[in-house]
């Protein structure tokens, strides 16, 4: 049984080559600081997995690899359980990661100079990737409202309108934290569908989502949606690199297919499959017993935040295991701001600016870790914004 004291259990990851804790020095100028940053987790993985990689690694051959039809039906078997989404596995191609698999698609579905339209703030590859590709950012911001962030659908079907044919979608979205409704996919689908837009959608937090809101993957309302998921935020394996672009239209397939070979990316990762499949097949009792440790930790910021820092707000946590954090009440400029959460505070947080500008005056906290790591986090910010 997989229960509190599974994920309270601290695990040491220092000199692991770990990039949240051995990192610390290069991305905040010290190594002292309680890592709340990148969104990776630092609870032990579900059993099954380690025992699955343990039980490979016991076999002394290690040669090429072949992406094997149980490791697709495993995912479509999860795809399915999860949240009643129906994938034939000749649909799923195996990518080494999802901002992998953005570019890829890029390539493959667009044409150079095209734009490309994202709705920020939203995480920080979503650019990277389009002006690495040599496509063209175009942006329809999130609406910031009383009731949370909201998709803004007039500034969309107008750049539907001026010719934008493609989009990145982050659903749940990354970092403001929403798992967008029924509704409001069914609008966007419609929009897209008049105005024949590719999506391409980023569903890898599709795991983390809070009663009672309910993920729904966009495929099941437009099956011509570019599905990227994988196994690696879900169970704590992105190490092993992983992940599925999963797309019915054959032309599109084979276009990925092609593009993917150019550039040697369609030779799955031995050990990456396994884990991969030992987590869709034996995860969730983890997988469950994770959401909830994670609900109860924000839970804990929420109460935290309401009764000693009232001045930093947060929209409601839906879905991913990310805390958006508005300090603009503080005062502060953000980069200062930035250094007294490290210098005073002894906390690292993802800087707002990492995920676009509409993100200045905000900071993400990573809630997968013990329980102890946030609440010494949280007194961290309080020292910052009160000594």
């Amino acid at each position: 049984m997989i229960d509190r004291a599974y994920f309270d259990a601290i695990i040491d990851r220092a000199g692991t080559a770990c990039e949240k804790w051995d990192g610390r020095e290069d991305v905040f100028g010290r190594e002292d600081v309680i890592p709340l940053w990148v969104a990776d987790m630092d609870f032990a993985c579900a059993p099954g997995i380690v025992e699955a990689l343990k039980a490979r690694a016991a076999h002394p051959i290690y040669g090429y690899t072949d992406d094997v039809a149980e490791n697709r039906l495993a995912e479509v078997n999860f795809l399915k359980r999860r949240f009643d989404l129906t994938v034939e596995p000749e649909w799923i191609l195996s990518s080494p990661s999802v901002v992998d698999s953005m570019l890829f698609s890029l390539y493959a579905l667009t044409a150079p100079g095209e734009r490309v339209l994202i709705q920020p703030p939203v995480y920080g590859p979503f650019r990277e990737t389009i002006l690495r590709s040599g496509r063209a950012v175009a942006e329809s911001p999130l609406l910031e409202t009383a009731e949370g962030w909201k998709m803004d659908f007039a500034s969309l079907e107008a750049a539907f309108q001026s010719g934008v044919r493609c989009m990145f979608l982050c659903s749940p979205h990354n970092p403001v934290g929403r798992v967008w409704t029924r509704a409001e996919l069914e609008q966007l689908a419609s929009l897209v569908k008049a105005y024949r837009v590719r999506v391409i959608a980023d569903e890898i937090h599709a795991s983390f989502t809070f009663a009672p809101h309910v993920h729904t993957p966009l495929r099941t309302l437009l099956p011509d949606a570019i599905m990227l998921t994988s196994a690696t935020k879900a169970f704590n394996i992105a190490g092993v690199r992983q992940s599925s672009i999963i797309v019915s239209d054959e032309e599109a397939r084979e276009a990925l297919k092609k593009e993917m070979h150019s550039v040697n990316a369609d030779h799955p990762n031995l050990f990456a499959m396994v884990a991969q499949r030992a987590a869709y097949e034996t995860g969730d009792e983890w997988l469950d017993g994770c959401v909830d440790y994670i609900r109860e930790n924000r839970d804990l910021v929420c109460a935290f935040m309401a009764e000693r820092l009232p001045e930093v707000s947060m929209p409601p946590l839906e879905g991913t295991y990310l805390m958006w954090l508005d300090m603009r009440k503080t005062g502060m400029e953000h980069e200062a701001l930035f250094r007294r959460l490290i210098d005073v505070g002894g906390v690292g947080l993802n800087t707002g600016l990492f995920f676009g500008e509409q993100g200045r005056g905000f900071f993400r906290l990573n809630l997968a870790t013990q329980r102890q790591n946030v609440q010494a986090g949280l007194e961290g910010i309080e020292r910052a914004l009160r000594s």
